[in-house]
C-alpha cells in the first residue's frame, strides 16, 4: 500500500509541473527517444541464511536509464522502449551481520498507452537480464560476497505529461527476479528527437 500510495503523489506532482508549463500541448510524433528517471527500489524474498529473519524486505535509491522509439498513431501510441535499471543497494542488519543486495540489469520493453491532451497513460511489458551481487559482512568487517544472475518478466504502469519533446513521467515497475519481489517507483524526464 506504501508503494501505491507513493505512485499516486509522484503522479499527481508530475501532472501538476507539467500542467504549470503547458502554454499549448501538442501530440508527440513518431521517433527516438531517451530519458533517465530517479526513485525508490524495492526488493522482497525469503531467506534461507542462518542469523537472518525469514524475510529481506529492504528499499534504497535506484535509477534508471531509457532508450526508445515510439509509433504515434490517432489516440493511442505504441513504443519499443529498451534501459539500464539500478535498483539500489538494500541492506538488512541482524545480530551482528549485514546481508547486502546489489541488483542491476538490462531490459527491453514493449510499450502501449492512450493520449489525453498532454497527458498519457501506458503499461508496459517485457523481459530484464538482471545481475545481483551479494555480500554478507559480520561485526568484524569480514565478508563473504556471491552473485547470481538471470532474466525474468517486467511489466509497470506510468504516467506522462509533457510538452513538445520533453516529457515528466512517473511510473511504477516490477520486476520478477527469481525468487523475489523487486519494483520500483520512480519519477523522470524523456526527450523525443525529431
Amino acid at each position: 500500500m506504501k508503494l501505491v500510495n507513493e505512485f499516486a503523489r509522484l503522479i499527481r506532482r508530475s501532472l501538476l509541473i507539467a500542467l504549470a508549463m503547458i502554454p499549448a500541448a501538442a501530440m508527440a510524433d513518431s521517433g527516438a527517444y531517451i530519458g533517465a528517471s530517479y526513485g525508490n527500489a524495492s526488493i522482497d524474498f525469503g531467506l534461507d541464511v542462518p542469523g537472518f529473519s525469514s524475510d529481506f524486505d529492504e528499499d534504497d535509491s535506484g535509477y534508471k536509464l531509457v532508450l526508445g522509439y515510439r509509433f504515434d498513431l490517432p489516440s493511442v501510441f505504441l513504443a519499443v522502449e529498451g534501459g539500464y535499471v539500478d535498483l539500489g543497494s538494500p541492506k538488512m542488519t541482524v545480530a551482528t551481520e549485514t546481508l547486502i543486495i546489489d541488483p542491476t540489469g538490462v531490459n527491453l520493453f514493449g510499450v502501449a498507452g492512450l493520449e489525453a491532451g498532454p497527458a498519457e497513460l501506458y503499461l508496459k511489458a517485457g523481459y530484464i537480464a538482471w545481475d545481483a551481487d551479494i555480500t554478507v559482512i559480520d561485526d568484524l568487517g569480514n565478508s563473504i560476497s556471491g552473485s547470481d544472475d538471470g532474466s525474468d518478466m517486467g511489466y509497470g504502469l506510468g504516467v506522462s505529461v509533457g510538452v513538445g519533446p520533453i516529457a515528466v513521467r512517473g511510473e511504477y515497475e516490477v520486476f520478477d527476479i527469481d525468487d523475489a519481489d523487486a519494483s520500483m517507483i520512480s519519477l523522470g524526464f524523456t526527450y523525443q528527437f525529431d
